[in-house]
Formats: structure tokens, C-alpha cells, sequence
């Protein structure tokens, strides 16, 4: 009960690509904390601002809390001490150091995330949960068992790859279920139209998520078309192979394949670094592995009465013991949490409590659900410009300048993005958006400031103007 079987050697490359993927969060997030101790801070709302909770005092007590794990001295820990821990996680030996790490690395991500909710991304979400499931499988495991269902690293496993009956593996396995499925719920929920009419990926080819050289490629629209419902598919129908020894290599393959398609045309750095390394753990152990295309009816009775003696031996040879009835409680109710929580940020996705942004516990899976819906706009900030020799004016564009803050990652442009949906929910009102966005307001206020700071003596500056335009590929590479 609550448990995977997996092969020891994917086990151990899932460790260390989630491991891998820390490191990574870790010097990303660094850097961006040290920004906001130069300019950054100039279009990140002060934490202090934020409302977490709507009781006063609680929120009083939730805000100091995070400004105490987010400090910079706190900040240079987490990096310094992230090999460590890493090694620690790699290492895996002693169950409650085990727990101690993993609930280290998630008190790291919440720190340094705490002033940068806005360029959080479902990635950091998805590996925040990873780890906090490692903390959940050491309290879950059955005494005694833990060396056995989570083995720690040493050679002579490595050799044998042997087949492992692990806690943290099947905790691992829902995650990534509820990720894809959800993540297709959520594209039919959100973006119905442009997904089933199969316009979704001709239109995601604009959005500002998409790495330059791929963005505004007009796609034809029988690939969109095919495109479309094969992602739909994979989402949908392909997570429930995990559950099967036949369906499981396959599955494994097709969504590695999308995840590096996504890495192609967008780099998104972690993000299928992550999506990959929960992906090995499910490749069936050779011992049980049972080919796709296999029929019973082509096996001699008696070899196939082997087979299945031996698959049993094989299970029954592995170490076992009931868990006590407190963990089994435990286990129920955080894979109830995992499978049921989806559906209720889906269904209140126009007011999704803030608190679990800040936790880094969102369970929201909605990785372009829209289907591009606004990706071929841009939002523009441009500012009037006076020539007194000819007493004519014209408009400049400033609306790129407020990206210089930041430091070269690929955060950027998912930050770019979320300031255009801001934006957009500006001239609608009868959507959720408040006219007096902080964020918004704080962008366009650096853009004129910059380029007020850059122009020349000579130029007289009057208004800035706002505007949504469409997408103009050449008009971005100039």
C-alpha cells in the first residue's frame, strides 16, 4: 500500500535530476535577490505590502515570518548550503536526517522566493512538492524499512539494479499524474475553443514565453491542428500508463519527447529537467517489465506459469511491513490533497488563495491553458518626444527598458508576460484585475523614468502613452 515499483538506477538519476534542478533554482533565485538590492526593488512590490491572509494579525505574523527566511544573510545559507544539502538528499541514509533535509530545501525555496512570488513558475511549484514528498515518505515509511523502499547510493546496487518497492516513488508518481492530467483538464476548462478547434499552438508560437528564435514562426494550421490534440492526449490519457507495467515504457518515452520539444522552443531551464527526472522512476523493473505488444495466447502454458511464479517470488523476495494506522492516515490525506486540490484551484482559479504562492505549495497546474488567447499582443509603453528644432513630435518606445533590471535568465520573459496579462485585465473591467496594480503601475513608472534618465538635454519629453498593439516579429529584433 503506497507504494511504486521502480528499478534502483532510475531511482537514483531521479535524485539527482531533482537535485540537479535545486541547485539550478537555487543560483537563479540568488541573483535575482541580489537585483533587488539595486533596481529590481523599483518594480517588485515590498513584501511588507502583500496580504497573505485576511486576518490582520495572522497575516502580520505570516509577513514577518517570510521577511525573516528571505533575508539576504538568509539568502547566501540557502546557496552556500545547497550542496550539502544536495549531498545529504544524494546520500540518503537516517531516515530523519533525510526529513530534515527535505524540509530544509523547502524552507530555502520559500525564503528565496518569499519577495518574488511574481516570476514563480509551475516549475518551482513542482519542485517544491518534490521534496516535500521526501519529507512525507520518511514519515510514512514503515520502521525499519526505510534503507530498502528509499535506498541511498552505493556501488554494488548500482551493478545489481535491484527492484525497489518505494514510498517516496509512488508519492512521486501521483505528483506527476495530477500534473499532466490537470495541466489537459485545465487546457479544456480555460481554453475549450482554441484547443479543439487546434488554432492553440499557432497562437502559443507568439507568446512571450517563447525562446526568440522560435517566436512569431507562423505554424500551418494542420500541424497546430494535429499538434493540438496529440497534447491533449498526453495530458488526458497517457498519465494513467504509469499505473501499468505494459503502458509504462511508452508513456515515459512520449512525455520525455514533449518535454524536450518544450525545452526547444522555449528553454525553460527546470522545467523539464524536472518533468524528465520524475519520468525515469516509472521505467517497470526488467524483472516485471512486460512487453507492449506481448500476447499470452503466443507463451506455452507451462512458460508462462513460470513467468508468473516468478514474478511472484520476485515480489514476495522483497522486504515488507504494514504501516501503522496514523501513516496510512497520513499517506491518505496527502494523496487526497494531490489528486483533489487541482480541481479545486480549477474551479476557483478567478481567486486562488495566495498563501500557498507563498508557501510554494500551489497545487494549479495550468501550464498555457488558455491557449494563447493574447499572445499575439503586446503591451507598449511609449513616451512622447518633442524636437525643438522642427517643433514636431513623435512617439518613443520605452517598454522594454524595465527588463535591463534583471539578470540574464529565463525568468524574464515569463515575467514579460504576466505584466501583459496585468495589462490586458486593465481594459476590461469587468474582470478580477483592480485599476491600481501595483506591479503594473510600478513597470511603467520605471520605463518612463529610464527613459527620461537616457534621452538627451535637447529632447523635451511630454505624455506616455499606453497601448496594446499586435506582435511585430521585425519590430522586436530592431
Amino acid at each position: 500500500m503506497f507504494k511504486y515499483l521502480s528499478s534502483y538506477r532510475p531511482f537514483i538519476l531521479t535524485k539527482c535530476g531533482l537535485a540537479t534542478a535545486y541547485l539550478w533554482f537555487c543560483w537563479d533565485l540568488i541573483r535575482l535577490n541580489l537585483a533587488l538590492h539595486k533596481h529590481l526593488l523599483e518594480l517588485i512590490p515590498p513584501l511588507g505590502k502583500e496580504v497573505v491572509c485576511n486576518d490582520a494579525g495572522v497575516n502580520e505574523v505570516i509577513i514577518a515570518s517570510l521577511s525573516l527566511v528571505s533575508q539576504p544573510i538568509a539568502c547566501w545559507i540557502y546557496l552556500i548550503l545547497s550542496p550539502i544539502a544536495v549531498a545529504i538528499y544524494l546520500w540518503g541514509r537516517f531516515r530523519w536526517l533525510q526529513v530534515g533535509v527535505a524540509a530544509w530545501i523547502w524552507l530555502s525555496i520559500v525564503g528565496l522566493t518569499a519577495h518574488l512570488s511574481v516570476l514563480m513558475t509551475t516549475a518551482d511549484f513542482w519542485l517544491s512538492w518534490c521534496f516535500i514528498l521526501y519529507l512525507v515518505a520518511g514519515l510514512i515509511t514503515p520502521t525499519g524499512l526505510w534503507e530498502a523502499s528509499q535506498p541511498s547510493f552505493k556501488i554494488n546496487l548500482w551493478r545489481s539494479n535491484p527492484t525497489i518497492s518505494s514510498e517516496y516513488v509512488f508519492l512521486l508518481v501521483i505528483l506527476q499524474f495530477t500534473v499532466y492530467f490537470y495541466a489537459g483538464l485545465n487546457k479544456l476548462i480555460f481554453g475549450w475553443t482554441a484547443w479543439t478547434s487546434g488554432r492553440a499552438l499557432q497562437d502559443l508560437m507568439y507568446d512571450p514565453a517563447m525562446h526568440n528564435y522560435v517566436r512569431g514562426i507562423s505554424l500551418p494550421y494542420i500541424v497546430s491542428f494535429f499538434l493540438c490534440y496529440i497534447t491533449l492526449a498526453q495530458r488526458l490519457i497517457l498519465p494513467f500508463g504509469f499505473f501499468s507495467m505494459r503502458l509504462r515504457v511508452w508513456a515515459v518515452v512520449i512525455l520525455g519527447l514533449m518535454h524536450l520539444g518544450y525545452e526547444a522552443v522555449m528553454q525553460v531551464a527546470i522545467f523539464p529537467l524536472i518533468g524528465i527526472s520524475c519520468l525515469l522512476v516509472m521505467i517497470p523493473p526488467k524483472q516485471l517489465a512486460i512487453p507492449l505488444l506481448a500476447k499470452s495466447s503466443k507463451v506455452p502454458p507451462k512458460q508462462a506459469q513460470k513467468q508468473v511464479k516468478a514474478r511472484k517470488s520476485h515480489l514476495a523476495s522483497m522486504p515488507s511491513r504494514a504501516p501503522r494506522l496514523s501513516q496510512k492516515i497520513f499517506a491518505m490525506s496527502v494523496v487526497g490533497l494531490l489528486l483533489v486540490e487541482p480541481a479545486i484551484m480549477s474551479y476557483e482559479s478567478s481567486d486562488p488563495p495566495y498563501w500557498n504562492v507563498k508557501l510554494a505549495t500551489q497545487l494549479h497546474w495550468i501550464m498555457f491553458a488558455d491557449g494563447g488567447s493574447a499572445s499575439k499582443e503586446r503591451f507598449k509603453v511609449r513616451v512622447e518626444v518633442y524636437n525643438p528644432a522642427t517643433g514636431a513630435s513623435h512617439l518613443e518606445d520605452a517598454t522594454n527598458l524595465p527588463l535591463s533590471y534583471f539578470p540574464a535568465t529565463w525568468r524574464t520573459r515569463l515575467y514579460s508576460k504576466e505584466i501583459l496579462s496585468k495589462a490586458l485585465a486593465a481594459q476590461h473591467p469587468g474582470s478580477s484585475y483592480e485599476a491600481t496594480d501595483e506591479y503594473l503601475e510600478n513597470y511603467i513608472n520605471a520605463a518612463v523614468e529610464l527613459f527620461r534618465a537616457e534621452s538627451s538635454p535637447q529632447q523635451i519629453l511630454g505624455r506616455f502613452v499606453l497601448a496594446i498593439e499586435p506582435y511585430n516579429k521585425k519590430a522586436q529584433s530592431q
